[in-house]
């Protein structure tokens, strides 16, 4: 947090002193990529399981099968709406082998047309209990968790535990016939230890030949997965869902929680049925040693299910009564801690599609891309230096940037965006939406962050086909955000991604903390004579990311001689 905090003043004597200074004489910052853990990715081949007509209790058996099995593999849930999107990825991905499993009611062939490739073996998925998968993707399991399906917040978290413990996860219902049937797989595994869930401890104690770990109720089911998970290294993330989100109008997101959970070495926290007890959820978790260095909070769930909090607006008068945030915001002068991102999509194929897509990022690429746009037909000068700073930054650290600004052709921008792979956009959001239509363009986009440094950008209507599109991340403000406020965060949001080493969440955090400390800077040096000192802070709560906070983008090589980068004029 020092260093965090040195920079954060650093960069406030930069907006205090310069609005036009080019911060170009920072240390070159390591190459870094997604967030994936590299002792399982390895040079392991690549694998993308295609999940067919699979029920939830089938994708969440799945989730821990693929955790013993594959742990770097791909996970893609056909979807005919989204196939498009699909055939894109797999083009670009190069997997060595894709693995249709579930059932296929139209055939293999009728999958492989769709998404215009050559399919392995199918693993078919039609009955309750799939031992022939089981014996495909595990043929022994030294271990084996056993749960009830329901209630459901129990059967996520016993997901979660068997992926952790490399385990497969068995669903009864208790039935003699299922006792039976599961004697004989264990002994087909030659399984030495059951962890038996809640319920299943009946069920479990006369199976022969095993050791029998119960677990009452769900905060053992959690806590045990967590003792597991710390053995190997901290926990710094929060996963947190809510398991009563399968409602329409809520999205269902939480059945992709136990996968996110186990493919971020994240403890899974679960909600009550609102989803409006984050803050008290996450600071009693937070007591637990194995989580004292958790700095990460990614929320799998739509703004219906896990809802935003919303407090006055600070600025007296201001036209938006109350500003909306995501949950742990600070109050008063207190630093954000945690680095914030939010996961969600209209169903789970098209999350699934997102996050097997930031595997992109992964691969070789010579060139890296941004576009900035800013002050377009003018009228915003303080803005335009912060731009043209943040323009110079993107240059500094390698990346091949257009500086877009002042008299822009929106044709221009069109032909531009497909091939970046950063987009900042920073002006007025009518702008952006009615004169150029910017969010109704169909040309799909490469695996992008997008920022929409705007008033009222953060609306699913007008920021969610960026995403559809092929985005991977979106960062925008939900209320009106004065332009030299806008721009001083972009700055510091950049300067953190391209040269301390930050992922997208940690930089957000630390441009929330910038706002902060300039707002009190300001204070401090000019008393009653300060004004809106309260929009930095607005502009602060109000900036959220709705993408993955552990994600890191690659950082190409820094030119040598950067002495030689012409600014934008």
């Amino acid at each position: 947090m020092k260093s965090n905090l040195a920079r954060t003043l650093s960069l406030c004597l930069l907006a205090a002193l310069s609005f036009t200074a080019t911060c170009s004489g920072f240390p070159d910052a390591p190459s870094s990529s997604t967030n994936t853990d590299k002792r399982e990715s390895g040079t392991s081949p690549r694998t993308v399981y295609v999940g067919s007509h699979l029920s939830e209790e089938q994708l969440l058996s799945l989730s821990a099968l693929l955790r013993v099995k594959a742990p770097a593999a791909q996970l893609l849930l056909d979807s005919e709406p989204i196939n498009h999107e699909q055939q894109r990825f797999l083009a670009a991905y190069h997997a060595n082998e894709v693995v249709p499993i579930g059932s296929f009611p139209r055939g293999i062939t009728d999958l492989e047309n769709r998404l215009k490739c050559k399919m392995a073996p199918a693993l078919c998925w039609q009955e309750d209990r799939p031992v022939s998968i089981w014996n495909a993707l595990v043929p022994e399991a030294n271990r084996v968790v056993v749960c009830p399906s329901k209630p459901r917040s129990l059967l996520l978290q016993s997901a979660c535990l068997a992926g952790v413990l490399r385990a497969p996860l068995y669903i009864n219902n208790g039935s003699d016939k299922e006792r039976t049937e599961l004697a004989h797989q264990i002994a087909q595994w030659r399984t030495k230890q059951v962890f038996a869930v809640a319920a299943a401890r009946a069920f479990c104690n006369k199976l022969p030949g095993v050791s029998v770990v119960h677990l009452p109720d769900e905060r053992m089911v959690a806590a045990t997965c967590l003792r597991h998970l710390a053995r190997h290294r901290p926990v710094r993330t929060l996963i947190v869902a809510n398991p009563a989100d399968t409602g329409s109008d809520k999205g269902g997101m939480s059945v992709l929680a136990p996968w996110i959970a186990l493919h971020r070495h994240a403890a899974l926290l679960l909600t009550n049925e609102r989803g409006d007890n984050v803050n008290g959820l996450v600071e009693s978790a937070l007591r637990r040693p194995e989580l004292e260095r958790a700095d990460t909070l990614l929320i799998v769930g739509s703004l219906k299910a896990i809802p935003m909090e919303r407090r006055p607006n600070p600025i007296p008068g201001g036209k938006d009564p109350f500003i909306e945030m995501e949950p742990l915001t600070p109050r008063g002068t207190d630093v954000w801690s945690f680095a914030t991102g939010r996961l969600f999509e209209a169903d789970a194929g098209q999350l699934a599609l997102r996050l097997a897509r930031q595997e992109l990022l992964r691969l070789e690429s010579i060139d890296h891309h941004a576009v900035v746009v800013s002050n377009v037909g003018g009228g915003l000068p303080m803005l335009e230096a912060f731009s043209r700073n943040t323009i110079q930054e993107l240059r500094n650290r390698g990346y091949q940037t257009s500086g877009l600004i002042g008299d822009v052709n929106k044709e221009d921008l069109r032909n531009e965006l497909p091939n970046q792979d950063i987009f900042l956009w920073e002006g007025h959001h009518s702008t952006l939406v009615r004169d150029f239509g910017v969010p109704s363009w169909p040309e799909a986009l490469s695996p992008a962050l997008v920022v929409l440094q705007s008033c009222l950008a953060l609306n699913e209507e007008e920021a969610s086909p960026f995403l559809r599109r092929g985005g991977i991340g979106l960062i925008g403000s939900s209320t009106r955000v004065f332009s030299a406020s806008g721009g001083g965060f972009a700055l510091a949001f950049f300067d953190a991604l391209l040269y301390d080493g930050q992922s997208v969440g940690g930089s957000l955090r630390q441009a929330k903390n910038f706002l902060l400390a300039y707002s009190l800077l300001k204070e401090k040096r000019l008393g009653q004579a300060a004004k809106l000192g309260a929009a930095n802070v607005r502009t602060a709560w109000a900036f959220t990311l709705w993408g993955d906070p552990t994600l890191r983008l690659p950082l190409p090589p820094a030119p040598r001689d950067r002495s030689a980068l012409a600014d934008v004029r």
